[in-house]
């Protein structure tokens, strides 16, 4: 690079990488909204800062160089960078404003609410923006800064890059309970705690469970593994446990919850749990960047959640 262009501009590179993915000057230029001229200038002037030729030219296409293909690996990436720095500040801007923003894995969102519904939790005007999803899906979620962190389970931290930057905080153990309506036991001939027949029950019942990692699946005991693979999955696949047990108290489907969501149903009668062991539980913990500082309101959140834990 020529001494004094230290300095790239964006601009420049969002110009370089439209022609390089474009292959011509002029499809570049109708993407971009510019002219053929401007958009040509500002190659140049790339070129005169790094001081090497970009692309081959001829009648019909340009060539990228050698230089060029390294080039665009390394321009995307800072683009890319660029492009979640302005969504940082986009969430602490929506931060200050009020708005805290948890992505959140199957398991949690409805514990979560349960948390943060206490008086004293949430300040005047402040709100949360829960976005449920698949752990990939979070994951790009809080590596973009699209969510100030994320909530899912411990056991997959590993999966996620770059472990010095993230900052990890358990939030409980739930072990998971099969849970059924009154209704469906009374139309059974199930004794007691006859495990078999408990089973059998099981397998004849419809099931509504979470959309969750295949981890889950892997650890879950093996009747219901068995159950699982011979439906090849749950009957209702929803976002939410509570959409779960929405079902289930209507003697729709069986379903598995940890107990904190079910104390009060199993107290009133209306749900009852069954003596079978799942094999499974979840295990919630907090993750987030240490290169995104959080706003104000989420880091009173993330405390708040941290303190709770039991």
């Amino acid at each position: 690079m020529r001494k004094g262009n230290a300095m790239w501009q964006l601009q420049q590179l969002r110009h370089f990488v439209a022609i390089y993915e474009q292959g011509s000057v002029s499809a570049a230029a109708r993407q971009l909204g510019l002219s053929q001229p401007a958009l040509s200038r500002s190659m140049q002037r790339l070129e005169d800062a790094v001081g090497l030729v970009l692309f081959q030219r001829d009648t019909h296409h340009l060539r990228p160089t050698d230089f060029a293909q390294s080039l665009y690996r390394q321009a995307n990436r800072i683009l890319q960078e660029s492009a979640g720095l302005d969504r940082m500040v986009g969430r602490h801007r929506e931060g200050k404003a009020g708005v805290i923003s948890i992505g959140c894995g199957p398991f949690v969102p409805d514990i979560l609410m349960q948390m943060l519904s206490g008086p004293n939790v949430l300040a005047q005007g402040q709100r949360l923006d829960i976005q449920v999803g698949e752990f990939h899906t979070l994951q790009k979620g809080l590596y973009a800064y699209r969510h100030d962190f994320m909530v899912y389970d411990l056991r997959l931290r590993q999966r996620l890059p770059d472990q010095d930057d993230l900052v990890t905080h358990p939030l409980l153990a739930l072990p998971l309970r099969v849970v059924a309506s009154p209704k469906i036991m009374a139309a059974s001939v199930v004794a007691g705690s006859d495990e078999q027949a408990l089973k059998t029950l099981a397998f004849e019942q419809r099931w509504a469970l979470p959309r969750v990692s295949r981890n889950y699946r892997r650890e879950t005991a093996t009747w219901l593994t068995a159950l699982m693979n011979e439906r090849g999955g749950p009957d209702y696949q929803l976002d939410t446990i509570s959409s779960c047990l929405a079902l289930c108290r209507e003697g729709k489907a069986l379903t598995l919850a940890p107990d904190s969501m079910i104390a009060g149903d199993v107290t009133s009668g209306a749900l009852c749990v069954l003596p079978l062991d799942a094999g499974v539980d979840a295990q919630p913990s907090m993750y987030r960047l240490r290169s995104h500082p959080l706003s104000e309101p989420a880091a009173r959140v993330w405390q708040f959640l941290a303190s709770s834990q039991t």
